[in-house]
């Protein structure tokens, strides 16, 4: 029995391979692929077990859903390279940001306890010149002096690399 059914399929193969991989090539844009595809399809006839040779129409349409599950599976790859793609390039931005607040951290230490706190009111509080002058009890003026003098200070001490990416 195992014979016949090999003879059958083999005949089933000469007969409608080239067919159903016109089919799918035209579909895909990838011969060997394309191949692949087309000999699943006949895989399946297999696995089936029809008691008749299948027709033409029901390889198509066997044919057609491998299409679709081929579709559904570079659909689901590119998503996946996407989101590998995103993924790495936040991790990136968090390596680069994580690596910028160290150095940022790092000339801070080693500025005047003045320039520090003016800076860090202006940035991480986010305070008008108004606001930093009614906090630090100096008139507006003074303090975009001050801020001016610190910024020069902070500059002086970062590293070039650090301040032209902070600049760009």
């Amino acid at each position: 029995m195992l014979a016949s059914r090999e003879q059958e399929l083999i005949a089933l193969h000469a007969e409608h391979f080239s067919r159903i991989y016109k089919y799918i090539a035209c579909r895909i844009n990838d011969r060997e692929r394309a191949e692949e595809l087309a000999n699943d399809v006949l895989r399946i006839v297999w696995e089936k077990q029809p008691t008749e040779p299948p027709g033409v129409g029901w390889l198509i349409a066997t044919a057609r859903n491998v299409l679709g599950n081929e579709y559904k599976g570079r659909s689901r790859r590119e998503q996946l390279m996407e989101r590998l793609a995103e993924e790495a390039r936040v991790q990136a931005v968090i390596t680069n940001d994580d690596e910028q607040q160290d150095s940022v951290a790092e000339i801070l230490s080693r500025l005047k306890d003045r320039d520090r706190e003016i800076l860090m009111l202006s940035y991480w509080d986010e305070l008008t010149t108004a606001e930093l002058a009614e906090s630090l009890g100096c008139t507006p003026s003074a303090a975009g002096v001050r801020l001016h003098r610190a910024r020069k200070a902070f500059a002086k001490a970062a590293p070039q690399h650090l301040m032209t990416e902070r600049e760009v």
